[in-house]
């Protein structure tokens, strides 16, 4: 394993070095998803977990990389709620981040030129992503 990959053997909880505490009864069911998640290594959540991570705007900075490496493989993959939904939480992550990390910008906008047309007649692309 080369070593600037240990992060991703990591949870959350971990990599931010805060801990989420313990879920009670008053949690919603997304909240306690989410309490969940964040104590599992971050190589091993799911398409729909990372949809779910990203929506609720944890660290991008470990999630986005990890559903690109998804969105490479099947760009529409579908997370839980319909084609194109694991995408369509990624665009949504704020600009930002997409300005300090330009080396997953550039991946995820190839991804679109690719893709363009199938992309479009399932998800409506956010501003900064049209004409990619």
């Amino acid at each position: 394993m080369n070593k600037k990959d240990i992060w991703r053997y990591k949870s959350l909880e971990q990599l931010e070095n805060k801990s989420w505490g313990t879920a009670t009864e008053e949690d919603s069911g997304l909240i306690k998803k989410c309490i969940a998640l964040s104590k599992v290594p971050v190589v091993k959540l799911t398409a729909s977990e990372l949809r779910v991570l990203i929506g609720q705007s944890f660290n991008p900075t470990y999630l986005v990389p990890l559903a690109v490496e998804i969105l490479k493989d099947n760009v529409l993959v579908e997370a839980g709620l319909y084609p194109g939904d694991l995408l369509k939480n990624v665009l949504d992550v704020p600009t930002p981040f997409w300005e300090e990390h330009q080396d997953l910008h550039e991946n995820v906008k190839d991804l679109i030129r690719q893709r363009s047309e199938e992309i479009e007649t399932e998800i409506d692309l956010p501003g900064f992503w049209r004409n990619a």
